[in-house]
């Protein structure tokens, strides 16, 4: 059966998944666990159907899918519920720190798939071209704080970008399907390319904050005072109006603190005030960093209660979701083959589904006994990777008689295929 392919402890934890998948997909969805985990679906999904009986008709594995009836976002509301409860089995924290991103599945020679779009390449590697051909992803994820100075990111799902919606609005749609605790200040993380009023407005309406860096030539306006009023109509709401590299360091709060930048600890100089912006009825707060003659960070935060140095930390912190997209990109994010609409927009949220279970593994939240990897020359052990590893070598001492056998369907496949 499928559930002898996991440890116990992990099929626990994936039993709170249940609920979203019938009982003909949830067999299914737990081979395309078990290949993704250990490794085989990477290279095509229906080497999944490896680890499942003989009878087993390796079919229905890309039907799940493409066709087989359930949600995604169901999917990553119950994943977002299982993470919560792991990391927070007592009660929230105070600050609750989500994080958007958009990332890009590069597949230059792709005929006849859906949703393959050209994109304006944001990092050129020598010999690249302006212009990259694939899909386009908004992802979401959470911000684990382990420390005051340590996060991890986790993987919960995304959306494909179709251009029937900017990111910034998929952004917003992520968030109104999280199941948002309102126990704690949720506050979305978000670098310069999403950080907008649109987005602000957008997770104001589920309750929650932002906080992401800003553009020098964004427009920020002080109060309107008595003075600004002209003793006549409508008095006026906004004040003196400035570029946000142009503040008025006079009008915010100075303070010095140790600074993060590239892994180190960098004495600077921090400005914080509040002002308004146009299309926002709440006042936001801007950070101005400074740190020796680099260029000042700009960040927008809609959160009063959030600390300066708390909100620089979180911000210093979103640069783990880089870490969890590569680590979603070696367990397969851009290795889907499928060429219908249905399955690829469902293949974010089933990686997300696999790397945050190998993440709640890797902080040790989700305990399973797993051999050790032995590796003299790389002794950390609790990394996503690792963790992979590790369960391929549980996998390997349990049942690598009934794998072996299994690799007869290979030429039924190759057959078919």
């Amino acid at each position: 059966m499928a559930d002898s392919l996991f440890p116990s402890e992990l099929m626990e934890a994936l039993g709170m998944l249940r609920p979203v998948f019938h009982a003909s997909s949830w067999h299914s969805f737990l081979y395309l666990m078990a290949g993704l985990l250990l490794g085989q679906a990477k290279a095509g999904v229906v080497r999944a159907s490896l680890l499942a009986p003989p009878s087993y008709n390796w079919r229905r594995i890309p039907d799940l899918l493409r066709r087989n009836r359930w949600s995604g976002i169901k999917l990553m509301g119950a994943l977002t519920s299982l993470i919560l409860s792991r990391l927070y089995p007592e009660a929230f924290p105070t600050h609750l720190f989500w994080v958007l991103d958009l990332t890009y599945l590069e597949k230059p020679y792709a005929r006849a798939i859906e949703g393959i779009l050209r994109h304006w390449r944001p990092h050129r590697k020598a010999g690249q071209g302006r212009i990259l051909k694939g899909h386009g992803l908004v992802l979401v994820g959470h911000l684990y704080q382990k420390s005051a100075r340590r996060f991890r990111a986790f993987l919960l799902g995304g959306l494909l970008y179709l251009k029937q919606a900017t990111p910034v609005e998929l952004g917003g749609q992520l968030l109104s399907q999280l199941p948002l605790p309102q126990e704690a200040h949720n506050v979305v993380v978000v670098d310069r390319g999403l950080t907008s009023i649109k987005l602000a407005k957008s997770a104001r309406e589920q309750g929650a904050y932002t906080l992401g860096r800003v553009k020098a030539n964004a427009t920020f306006y002080l109060e309107a005072t008595q003075a600004d009023y002209k003793g006549r109509g409508r008095r006026p709401t906004y004040g003196a109006k400035f570029r946000a590299d142009e503040t008025p360091k006079e009008q915010m709060s100075r303070m010095e603190m140790s600074v993060p930048v590239d892994g180190k600890l960098v004495p600077g100089v921090v400005y914080r005030g509040s002002f308004l912006r146009r299309g926002f009825s709440a006042p936001v707060d801007l950070i101005r960093v400074e740190v020796g003659g680099l260029p000042p960070w700009l960040l927008m935060l809609t959160d009063p209660t959030l600390t300066t140095e708390e909100a620089i930390w979180a911000y210093y912190g979103r640069s783990q979701v880089e870490v969890a997209i590569g680590e979603a990109k070696a367990l397969g994010l851009e290795a889907y083959r499928g060429r219908r609409l249905e399955g690829i927009s469902r293949w974010p949220m089933v990686i997300g589904t696999v790397h945050s279970l190998l993440q709640l593994m890797a902080v040790g939240v989700l305990k399973v006994e797993l051999p050790r990897q032995g590796w003299p020359w790389y002794p950390v052990e609790n990394t996503v990777g690792a963790i992979q590893r590790r369960l391929i070598g549980w996998f390997l001492r349990r049942h690598f008689s009934d794998f072996s056998a299994s690799e007869e369907k290979v030429e039924e496949i190759q057959k078919a295929a």
